[in-house]
């Protein structure tokens, strides 16, 4: 809270050397390396709370006063106006704050309901006025994702593409994440690349790592991240699929396929085309034991989790 006060009591820049000299709370003595890594350490973390709970945390040079950078919190973007919502508004944000499975995600729209009936606006009893689904999201890479979006820091991860043998390491200024067809994207500017790119997160095979300085990189004012994201996927070429049927059994996947062969004891080989990976790995899985899904490994992949979703179901 002293920090948020000292940063929006004047409209210059504050250094971190002004602000440990002003703000209660990280005075120490700056020629003692150790407390000065200790301050820095504190006033890191503490930035990254502001910009975490919404605070618009703005850095740059006041160029008549200093060289050093500094931070300041512009008024204008930390004051809200007075917020008013007519009955079908408020049950958009009703169903809103029910989309979210991620506990992370939970925890904010929690907080943001307890703001606005503070606010005198009971958004709750008009939460039975839209039925909605939780939107999926487990992924880890979504958490240090959301926060590479706000900090405006770039990401580094591996990722397996659809067509890749190996993963490949990949650099990105994310610009936003979407939801899509039951499954999660980041769409951003690639730097490998130079060019801008959508990421499904359950292709992502490492953490999610953030390198680089804050405020590296300005997110277009006209980016459609949904949109994006729906043109680029829907633009994807059709995959091919290798599955072994069981002699005598499942007649729904041969009648799909364009090509069978070769047959073995065990079963034929059938290989048909498909765009809907998680669609089609669904409906692979509940032919059960019948149909062994050989190709290609993303189809494997999301068979697999189909099956084992069904398993723990039934437990």
């Amino acid at each position: 809270m002293n920090l948020v006060l000292c940063l929006l009591s004047s409209r210059r820049f504050q250094t971190a050397s002004k602000i440990a000299r002003t703000v209660p709370g990280y005075e120490h003595d700056p020629d003692d390396k150790r407390a000065h890594e200790a301050f820095q350490r504190k006033f890191e973390r503490d930035k990254a709370e502001l910009r975490r709970i919404g605070v618009p945390l703005q850095s740059g040079v006041d160029p008549y006063y200093e060289t050093e950078p500094g931070y300041r919190i512009a008024r204008s973007d930390f004051e809200l106006p007075q917020i008013a919502f007519t009955d079908a508004e408020a049950a958009v944000v009703a169903a809103a704050a029910r989309l979210w499975q991620q506990p992370e995600l939970q925890s904010g729209t929690a907080q943001a309901l307890r703001k606005l009936r503070a606010a005198g606006i009971d958004v709750e009893s008009h939460a039975a006025v839209f039925p909605v689904k939780a939107l999926p999201g487990a992924e880890a890479a979504l958490a240090p994702l959301l926060e590479s979006i706000a900090s405006r820091r770039a990401v580094a991860f591996d990722y397996l593409g659809a067509r890749d043998e190996a993963a490949q390491h990949r650099r990105l200024q994310p610009w936003g994440c979407a939801a899509w067809r039951g499954r999660w994207y980041v769409a951003g500017y690639d730097l490998d690349r130079g060019a801008q790119r959508c990421f499904r997160l359950t292709r992502i095979t490492s953490r999610v790592r953030l390198h680089g300085p804050e405020d590296a990189y300005a997110i277009p004012d006209d980016v459609d991240v949904l949109a994006f994201v729906s043109e680029t996927e829907d633009r994807q070429p059709p995959s091919r699929a290798r599955v072994l049927v069981r002699p005598r059994a499942a007649w729904g996947v041969r009648r799909r396929a364009d090509q069978i062969g070769p047959r073995r004891p065990d079963g034929d080989e059938v290989r048909f085309s498909y765009t809907d990976a998680p669609y089609t790995a669904s409906w692979l899985a509940s032919f059960g034991a019948d149909v062994l899904v050989l190709e290609p490994p993303e189809l494997v992949k999301e068979t697999i989790a189909c099956l084992q979703s069904l398993a723990e179901e039934r437990e």
